[in-house]
Parts: structure tokens; sequence; C-alpha cells
């Protein structure tokens, strides 16, 4: 064979590969095994393709055909910003200039642009983001040879190549996502321009209402023109939330986001307390927001190096050879989305801040010398101690006396002994956490008749709706789901595959619906992770053998999600005894030594319960129940706290109101 006629098709068959692995070894456009670039670049050294690349790179840099265009509407949008930078990269690379033309997202701008390079005779291809989606108006450069590949927007007719988001599947993992928490009045803002990208992601939205049965129309989507400006578009979106009174938005573009979160601002509304948002999230303050914004974050260098690949396709082989043709968006859950909880009955989560006390009623409190009893399962923990100081605080101020608070050590027969102490003392209301959700019922059930009731985190069960005022919980739904979701992102960046599950035993509504939402999420959302083994502990001390029979039967276990911190801890206990603190550990609450265990890199993540602020919710609903007729919500529902190693410190700031000491004990 002679070297100088050698072609880039018979180096592929020389190899054993594809036409499009043999372009992107040469051009460095996609990774290729480590292998088969050695292989590929041996075959070229000897048949002497490497003088052919070197003369065409030759060419390039001084001579015709030297220059790759990117034409786009704006450089303003982070997405063309950052796409910009990444091509330039790319293309530079390989030898070539480089130049961006802007085309203000006006098709007459664009036609006099394209026209100005299809004859100019240094452009080698372009890179194009089109104004529009008609083929009629691109008939001179569809026609003209020079090699074009369309990037995030396309060009509808045959033959045309581009790269693109999966815009439908971003905008339906959004909607899911905000359905899948329990909102049903979701509102989608999309941009009022027609394109295929809009409406993939109207279809992509249209989708998850049709997933969860809710009417499939486009009632509850909003066209935002963002060519009116800022104030417009502001004033639109304000309409609309004032009109559909939403639990939730779906942003569909970067700058809608920002001035939904803008006219949210303005408006006063708490986000994610009255409205949960999830927004696109290719701008960098996104993160930096508070709070932080739940975002679809599109992959814009990975599109980059697709486009700038099958672009060099194009230009060394007269055709696109790829077949993948879009990158992906990725949904990064953060702390702008909650979900809505369900009390023991059904009855839908109040925010705690739904409580209001009127002048007047905070005059009767001050001058009724009420009395309230406190009866804790167990008060050995910060959790607790948490809970009383909001509950205390929050009753002061109305001069509503604490007379007692007990403590009964996760002892059932204890708690009731307690409870005929506390009846004798006749206080007017009591705070209560059952120790056991049966054995306790009775007590309690006696009790509601001459007090008013209040309980944290659950209600015993058979006690009618009408015996106790209210429920007050963390969101415990969302505190098992923000843990199986860190669980799983952390498998699926570190490739693990194994994980073993160890929840309560006992039958607390709070710990079932926490534990079983952490295995829900796993299962639904990460398929590739195996759930080796679910076990189950009754006492909080059998924790520590059931790990160590859950390692010594399953050693491929590579991460463990642990109910909530106590038992977590005798988890970790036994895992640095069998040597395999290479376990990661979820769990959830935040006390001093779960900090220590994530300060030392075991524990990768946990949700915590916020306990002083629960304890002033339950505290305001029984100072309203005291003077008040007015009926109060059954179930008042309490935001987790996602905590991440990186961010302990402002954490704890949060849950204990005091900065994390130096050592932790």
């Amino acid at each position: 064979m002679s070297k100088s006629k050698v072609t880039i098709k018979e180096i592929a068959e020389m190899a054993g590969v594809s036409i499009a692995t043999v372009s992107h070894v040469i051009n460095r456009t996609r990774y290729v095994r480590p292998e088969l670039v050695d292989k590929i670049e041996k075959i070229i050294v000897e048949t002497g393709y490497q003088n052919k690349i070197a003369d065409k790179e030759r060419k390039l840099l001084v001579g015709r055909e030297s220059t790759i265009v990117a034409v786009i509407p704006n450089i303003e949008s982070t997405i063309y910003r950052d796409m910009v930078a990444y091509v330039k990269q790319l293309v530079s690379v390989q030898g070539y200039q480089f130049l961006v033309a802007i085309t203000d997202n006006d098709l007459k701008e664009e036609a006099q642009v394209l026209a100005g390079l299809l004859v100019n005779k240094k452009v080698a291809g372009i890179i194009h983001a089109p104004v529009s989606d008609v083929a009629s108006n691109y008939t001179k450069l569809i026609q003209s040879g020079v090699p074009f590949v369309c990037v995030e927007r396309n060009i509808l007719g045959s033959g045309i190549d581009s790269v693109e988001f999966r815009d439908r599947e971003a905008i339906f993992k959004g909607a899911d996502y905000l359905l899948a928490s329990g909102h049903k009045n979701v509102l989608f803002f999309r941009e009022s321009t027609d394109s295929t990208t809009r409406d993939e992601r109207t279809k992509g939205f249209l989708n998850a209402l049709e997933k969860y049965n809710i009417n499939t129309n486009d009632a509850n989507i909003v066209d935002v023109t963002l060519e009116k400006g800022e104030d417009d578009c502001m004033l639109a979106i304000q309409k609309a939330l004032r009109r559909y009174r939403p639990t939730a938005v779906l942003a569909g573009g970067n700058r809608i986001t920002l001035y939904l979160m803008k006219t949210l601002r303005d408006m006063g509304i708490d986000c994610p307390g009255e409205i949960s948002v999830v927004g696109f999230g290719d701008e960098s303050w996104s993160e930096l927001t508070y709070p932080p914004l739940t975002i679809l974050r599109r992959d814009v260098k990975g599109l980059s190096a697709k486009a700038v690949g099958m672009l060099f396709e194009k230009i060394n082989t007269g055709v696109a050879i790829s077949h993948d043709c879009y990158a992906d968006v990725e949904l990064v859950v953060r702390k702008s989305t909650k979900m809505l909880d369900n009390g023991p009955f059904g009855d839908k989560a109040a925010a705690p801040d739904s409580v209001v006390l009127t002048k007047e009623e905070k005059h009767r409190l001050k001058t009724g010398h009420f009395r309230v009893a406190i009866s804790f399962h167990y008060t050995g923990t910060s959790w607790a101690e948490l809970h009383e100081k909001g509950i205390r605080e929050e009753l002061e101020q109305f001069g509503i006396d604490v007379v007692s608070v007990m403590d009964a050590h996760f002892d059932s027969e204890l708690q009731n002994a307690q409870l005929d102490g506390i009846r004798l003392q006749k206080p007017d209301a009591v705070i209560a956490i059952p120790a056991d959700d049966s054995r306790t019922r009775e007590k309690f059930q006696e009790l509601s008749k001459v007090s008013k009731l209040v309980f944290i985190s659950n209600v015993p069960d058979g006690m009618s709706k009408n015996s106790y005022v209210s429920c007050v919980s963390v969101n415990e739904s969302e505190n098992g789901t923000n843990t199986g979701r860190m669980l799983g992102e952390y498998c699926k960046e570190n490739k693990k595959k194994k994980a073993g599950f160890i929840i309560h035993g006992a039958a607390f509504y709070g710990t079932r619906v926490r534990d079983n939402a952490a295995e829900r999420i796993i299962k639904d959302s990460y398929p590739d992770i195996d759930i080796v083994t679910i076990r189950s502990f009754g006492e909080i001390s059998n924790a520590y053998q059931v790990a160590k029979d859950v390692i010594t039967a399953n050693p491929e276990i590579e991460a463990m999600y642990v109910s909530w911190d106590r038992p977590a801890l005798l988890t970790i206990k036994a895992l640095k005894e069998l040597g395999r603190e290479d376990v990661a550990v979820f769990t959830t609450d935040l006390d001093h030594g779960i900090a220590r265990c994530m300060e030392e890199g075991i524990v990768k993540g946990l949700s915590t319960q916020r306990p002083y602020e629960q304890g002033r919710a339950a505290a305001a609903v029984v100072a309203k129940s005291l003077v008040s007729e007015e009926q109060l919500p059954k179930y008042v529902g309490v935001q987790p706290y996602q905590v991440e190693p990186k961010q302990l410190r402002l954490a704890w700031k949060e849950i204990f109101h005091e900065s994390m000491p130096d050592r932790l004990g």
C-alpha cells in the first residue's frame, strides 16, 4: 500500500475500528481507550499518514480553510459564553483559528453573517446556534458544502447535523421531581420564542403531568417574552403567580430563572416555604442564592466537545459519523424545594409560621397563668435539649410556665406512669413524644380528656383525630428522601454499586416513613445501586451487632443507610472494629458524634431535623390552642436540613444556633 495514498478509512480498517474513532484519536475530540490510541497511532506512523496530517495542519494554519466560526445569538447567556470558551480551546489545539459571530437572535442579521462566511475561503467549518428551525431560511448554507453543525438548537429537515440537550427529558426530570414531592399545582415558565427547544421542553412537562394523571393541557404553562426586557418579564411572572397560586414552579431557561427569583424576592414569597423552585442553573450564582437553588444543569462542556468532534468528522471525511447527538442535563437538588408531607390522618402539612397569635390572644396568655408539662421519650441527646429549649423560649414570651419535664428513657411503662403523674398536676396542655406508638395510647387518651395534647414526631396508634390538638414533625418523607438521594449520588459519582440498609424495627410512624422514603428513592432513581440487604434493630443498642452481622455476611457493601444518628454511631463503631472505614455512612440528625465522624470522613452526608424550630412550633400551637377557638392545623411540618461535609460548620450554626466547637466531644 502506498504511504502517500493511504486514507483515514484504510487506517480504520487496519485498526479494526470505526472511522469516527480514528478521527477522535487524530483530533483529540473524544476519549478513546489508551490501548486503541496506541494501536491507531502506531498504524498512522507505519503508513506515513502522520505526514498527511501535518501537511493539512500547516495549510490550515496559514491559508485556506484555517478558521472555525461559532455563530451564536449572544454572549450574554451563560450557555453561549461557556460554549465559546470550550469550543475555542478544542479547535485551537488543532491549529485552527477561532472566530465568533453574533446574530442578536435576528433572522436578517443571521442571514448577513452567514452570507459573509460562505464566501470566505478561510472558513473551514461553522458551529451554529440557529435563530430559526425552518430549513428554507438556510438553503444557501445547506447547499454551500461548508461543513456545519447546529448546537443547542436545530434546523428541521433531513441531513442536518446537530448536537442538542435532552430538553424533553430534562424538563420531565424537573417536573417529575416536583410532582413526586407531592406538588400537584406546578407552574411551568417557558420562553415564548417558537423553537424545537421550546416544543421539546413543553412535551417533557406535559409528559410528567400525564404520568401523575394530572390533566395534560397548557393551563399551567406561562410564556415569558424575554425580548420585552426584565421589567415586563417580571411583571408577567408576578401576574402568573398571583393567578395560579402554585406550590411549585419550574423555570424553562436561565434568564427566566433569574427573573423568577427576583420576582419572588420582590413579592416577599418564601422559597421553599411557600413555593418550591426548580430552575435552569448554568449560571454560577444558582449555588450562591439563599436558599441554594435546585437546578437543571446542562453539560455545556460535553455539548461543545460533541459538536466539535462532529464538525471535524465532516471536515476530515465529508460526513458526520457520530450517532450520539445529545448532551445530558443533570438535576442538582439543593434547598429551594421541599416535599409536601401528610400527617398520620392524611392531613396536609401546614408551615410553622401559619400559626399566628393576635395581639389580644398574646395579652390573654400573659394574664392567664397557663401551665404546660413536657413528656419526652428520652432526654439524653442534643436533639431533645434543643426541643426543650425551643419550647421553653416560645412559651416564656407569653408567660406560660413549664411545670415538669419527664424522661421515659424509651420505656413505655415508665412513660405511662409519668403520664399518670402529669395528669395529677392538671396542666392546661402537654407536649409529648410517645415512647411507643401502641402501649402508650390508653394513657394519652385519658390525659386528652383533661389537658390539650400536642405531639412531636408521631401520634399513638388508634388515637382519634379529635383527641389531640396537633402533631408537629419534621417532614420525614423528605428527610429519608434527602438521605437516600445523597447515598445515591455518592454511589453514582464514585461508581459504587452495593448498599446496605439498617432501619428501625419498631413501628414508629416517623421512622417508618423516613426509612421507606430512603429505600424508595434508591429503587426509583438509582437502578444501578443494589440494596444488598435491609436489616432492622428494635433496641438502639442492638444496632452494633446488626451492623457487624450485615458487613460480615455482605463484605461487598460500599455504602450504608442507617435510620438516625445514635444507631449510626454504633454502626460506625462496628465498621471501625472490622477495618471497614471505607464504607460510606448516610444517616439523619446532627449531633456531636455524627459531626465528628463527618469530619473524619466516614459519614458522607445526612439530613437532619430542626429540633429547636420544632420545639418552638409545638409551643406556638399549644399557646394558640389555649386562647383560641380557631381550628388549628392537625399537622405542622418543619423542613429538614441537608448536610454535606463541606457545609458542616454552617449547618451546625443553623441547627444549634451557635458556632460549632473546635473540638467535638
